[in-house]
């Protein structure tokens, strides 16, 4: 597999290394007002030529210029000043970028501006930071290309206040995925996850990225789902210059490579990451439950023979290193009247044989372990990503066309040896959970400049799909007596699951902006709406084994091995025959819709005071239909409306400093999963999930107050405190009725809960430790998080009773660590070094017999280098992450300080080292220009 696409890239890299020089170069760039705003129709100039462009819709524009020269551009537009960037100088192998910030004119007439193109940089830089119509904090492509970062979830480690779990999912001010949103391109983005309100963002290359900006306050035309951040992502679409770029990364993982690995005999497109059919449902076998469940013993032995019995050897092979390939094109088009059109295309694979030991207790109240096991999990991994971006430009409109694809086969086979004291028995497991994700999401957008009161028309419309096929999941279990030498299958939990789930969603918004003036200040009016629409369907097959007739029984089969016991030839009237279990829970259909709109106005009061405020107005519909235990029909059917006021208010104390407030209102919604009645049990984490179709929405108040400095481009300083309630808030807990050692998690909503933070952001140029041009090259930055939550919920008692704690939320970590040292040189060479540490996080709640499960904090040490060579045009990189590889551990938390204290009574739920990756990197970027 890994020799396939060497040989590609080999090929790839040798046909493009005698690529000619050129003559010309492309300056591309961007002409902005002091408001973020886009300037259409600016004329940009070089002093002492006949050359001239006009920007687009989007501010952006375009011109070829020889090398080697220094140029002067003269901007301007109508209504602006103009603004005369000296010392423009383009260079070969990078990107060469300039943003322009054109300022309002005054009563006083035109003022003819001049500055240099560092300095001018340096302003579009600060302006960014500091003129969001939102608390927010950011990163641009001009940041993000001097980073070793390749993917998004990579580049989000380095916005204030977030960090990443699972090197994918992201976490804003602490709180889970469930109060954050993410959207690409103007769009919201669907879940990529079908069992939780998350976005993988791992799927976008670094390189593809305009600018990210997390959104932490609301503003009116934003959905109003979010509570800790709102995530925005603009990937790049007409390319500043052609390009190919084409990657190769091998990973060794300190606890799998080179080592034994085993799993079940792998098909021959699982390095795909699609399964050939092996795995599929059997062809003939009745089609439903009932079906099956009529025929007399002899045709269900029949059926049962119908199923795969060489699935369950085991194959022994070594865990080759982490292997990852990523290429992307990029090309524009000047056609007629100076039109544009612009590709961006690229693939992403890569694969993993991941291998760690997992270390899980359940105990008695009195700290008695019920049971004790060690699992030896072993992950089979294939991503295979694609996302190509097609724009058509001209003067006053612009049409995107954006698509994303990801496709994700994870397929774990995990042994489980250890003892039940409850059932006085030693236990062996075995398991093959195989999960085939797909996410595609494809957008049609438009921008257009208006001629009537120079207003503007932006519209999405989109489709996404998200999927996830189980098929085939097994597991076995044998079990042998204390003091006994015989060991035998335990038939309840030996089975085979099939589940089949589709998500689709079909979104669509348009707003108008008008521009007006009032007080002498130009202000703007914004208007419009949306719609989201979503279709579920999930449906799920369980089988077990039986006696087919327990008199005839053959008590030998019982302690046949794992690979063999359920050979098709054991199955008989004196063996086993397939028993379908599946419930009438095990499938359900949904459909849900929210529709928006939205009045905004965006009020500049005066040189100092810009006031956004608005209101936005939410019709949410949601159905479900499906079965409870005792075949009743199940419908929940949901309509809600509201109202989401936001009032953000900015006072500008001078060119770098603003303090800024921030009142809004917001909610969470449960998710299909989490009110659909299906019932599954997670024998990995060994404890059961099921839905509750009682669910409420969560409706969220947020206050925000932050102080801001900027005092240098790339540099910040900010403070801030914020306070959120949360009525109904939904968690993640433990069922009352749950026993010893067979434990089942619902969602259920608390009454209310608050929440109060503070933060602190500091990025600050190192220039100041020495006139040396080391600390000129060296940036630090960290970030400081802090929550405190009070919470108040139910009892689980008849009586209803309202119970208040001082415990978090469910999902959120009181405290939240980043910090990082950065070292880039004009040169190509970058080094970086990473911290982060998140607080006790609440990952389980308990219900008072069984104490809540937290998981321990644990430091996370990342170390990058990287060099520029071949004349700029590759990177070499090099990356350790997880240096110290501390344990991921969940304890029960008996002693009540969340801190974990042995000497207190906390003790293990469960842990495992996830093991330190290093990878080496090359990449090669190909200039393409004609």
């Amino acid at each position: 597999m890994s020799k396939k696409f060497t040989y590609l890239l080999l090929l790839v890299l040798m046909t493009g290394l005698h690529a000619a020089a050129q003559t010309t170069i492309k300056l591309s760039g961007k002409v902005i007002n002091t408001q973020n705003e886009p300037v259409p129709g600016a004329t940009i100039a070089i002093e002492g030529a006949q050359q001239r462009v006009a920007a687009d819709v989007e501010g952006r524009f375009s011109l070829n210029l020889a090398a080697g020269k220094k140029y002067v551009l003269r901007v301007s537009s109508a209504g602006y000043n103009t603004k005369l960037v000296e010392e423009v100088e383009l260079k070969e192998g990078v990107e060469n970028n300039v943003t322009i910030v054109l300022e309002t004119k005054s009563e006083l007439g035109e003022v003819v501006v001049r500055t240099s193109v560092r300095r001018e940089t340096t302003s579009a830089l600060i302006n960014l930071q500091r003129n969001n119509t939102a608390v927010s904090s950011g990163i641009a492509a001009d940041l993000i290309k001097r980073t070793p970062d390749r993917t998004t979830g990579e580049v989000l480690k380095r916005v204030s206040g977030a960090s990443i779990q699972d090197n994918k999912f992201v976490i804003v001010r602490g709180l889970s995925d469930r109060y954050n949103a993410a959207f690409i391109n103007n769009a919201q983005l669907p879940s990529s996850e079908p069992d939780r309100k998350a976005f993988s963002f791992d799927v976008i290359p670094a390189n593809m990225i305009d600018n990210i900006i997390i959104n932490k306050t609301a503003t009116p035309e934003l959905t109003g789902e979010f509570a800790g951040g709102l995530i925005q992502v603009q990937t790049k679409d007409i390319p500043t210059k052609d390009f190919l770029s084409v990657g190769v990364q091998f990973g060794f993982n300190t606890n799998s490579t080179f080592k034994d690995f085993i799993s079940n005999p792998r098909t021959s497109t699982d390095w795909l990451g699609f399964d050939d059919g092996t795995r599929k449902f059997p062809a003939g076998f009745p089609g439903s439950p009932q079906e099956y469940r009529g025929q007399n013993v002899n045709d269900q032995i029949g059926d049962s023979k119908l199923f795969r019995d060489d699935v369950y050897a085991q194959r022994n092979t070594t865990a080759l290193p982490i292997m990852t390939y990523n290429i992307a094109y990029g090309s524009s088009r000047v056609l007629k009247n100076d039109a544009k059109l612009g590709l961006i295309a690229s693939v992403v694979y890569r694969n993993s044989m991941i291998r760690y030991n997992v270390d899980r207790q359940f105990t008695q109240n009195d700290g008695t372990p019920i049971f004790q096991f060690e699992d030896r999990q072993n992950r089979y991994q294939t991503n295979l990503g694609a996302l190509i971006n097609l724009t058509y430009s001209q003067k006053k409109n612009k049409i995107s066309f954006k698509n994303i694809f990801n496709r994700f086969y994870d397929d774990n086979y995990f042994i489980r040896g250890g003892v039940n004291n409850n059932r006085n028995q030693n236990v062996d497991f075995y398991s093959s959970f195989l999960n085939q994700r797909n996410f595609f999401s494809s957008q049609l957008e438009g921008d257009h400049q208006l001629s009537i009161a120079k207003a503007k028309f932006r519209w999405n419309a989109g489709y996404s799909l998200v999927t996830r096929d189980q098929p085939d999941l097994r597991t076995q279990q044998y079990t042998q007596a204390f003091g006994s030498n015989v060991k035998q299958i335990d038939p309840d939990d030996s089975r085979r699951f099939w589940s089949d789930l589709q998500d689709h969603t079909v979104t669509a918004s348009g707003a108008f902006t008008i521009p007006f003036e009032l007080f002498g200040e130009k202000q703007n009016f914004k208007l419009g709406g949306s719609t989201i629409v979503r279709f579920r369907d999930f449906q799920s097959r369980i089988f077990r084994y039986r006696e087919a007739s327990l008199p005839n029984f053959n008590d030998d089969l019982v302690s046949l091995p794992y690979d063999q016991i359920f050979n098709r030839n054991n199955f008989g009237i004196n063996g086993y025959v397939v028993d379908d279990f599946t419930g009438n829970s095990d499938k359900y259909f949904g459909i849900s819709a929210i529709n928006a709109g939205f009045l905004m106005f965006d009020n500049k009061l005066s040189d100092k005071v810009r006031l956004v405020w608005g209101g936005r107005l939410e019709f949410f519909e949601q159905y479900l239909t499906s079965k409870d235990v005792t075949a009743k029909r199940i419908d929940v059917n949901t309509e809600t409306y509201d109202f989401l006021p936001s009032v953000n208010l900015t006072y500008s104390i001078n060119t770098t400093q603003n303090l800024r407030f921030a009142a809004f209102q917001t909610v969470a919604r449960p998710e299909f999963r989490e009110i659909a009645p299906f019932q599954f049990f997670d024998y990995e984490s060994n404890y059961g999930v099921s839905g509750n179709p009682d669910l409420k929405r969560t409706k969220i108040l947020n206050l925000d107050l932050r102080y801001e400095i900027y005092p240098r481009a790339g540099e910040a300083f900010t403070i801030g405190a914020f306070f959120k309630r949360f009525t109904d808030p939904i968690e993640f807990r433990l069922d009352p009725g749950s026993n010893a050692d067979r434990r089942l998690y619902f969602y259920q909503n608390a009454a209310e809960a608050n929440t109060y933070g503070a933060e602190l952001e500091i990025r600050k140029n190192m220039d100041f430790l020495g006139d040396s041009k080391f600390f000129d090259n060296m940036t630090a930055f960290g970030n400081f998080t802090y929550l405190f939550s009070d919470v108040s919920f139910p009892d689980a008692t008849s009586t209803g009773q309202t119970i208040s704690s001082n415990r978090p939320i469910q999902g959120q970590s009181p405290y939240l660590i980043n910090a990082g040292l950065q070292y880039s040189t004009d040169k190509g060479l970058n080094a970086t070094v990473l911290y982060n540490r998140i607080g006790p996080r609440l990952a389980l709640v308990g219900n008072g017999e069984f104490p809540d499960i937290y998981e321990r904090p644990r430091h996370l040490l990342d170390f990058q280098l990287s060099k520029r060579i071949l004349k700029k045009k590759g990177e070499l990189k090099l990356t350790f992450s997880d240096i110290l590889n501390n344990e991921i551990y969940l304890f029960e938390n008996v002693g009540g300080s969340k801190e974990f204290n042995k000497g207190n009574g906390d003790r293990l739920f469960s842990s495992y080292r996830p093991g330190t990756n290093i990878s080496i990197g090359f990449t090669y970027d190909f200039d393409l220009r004609k």
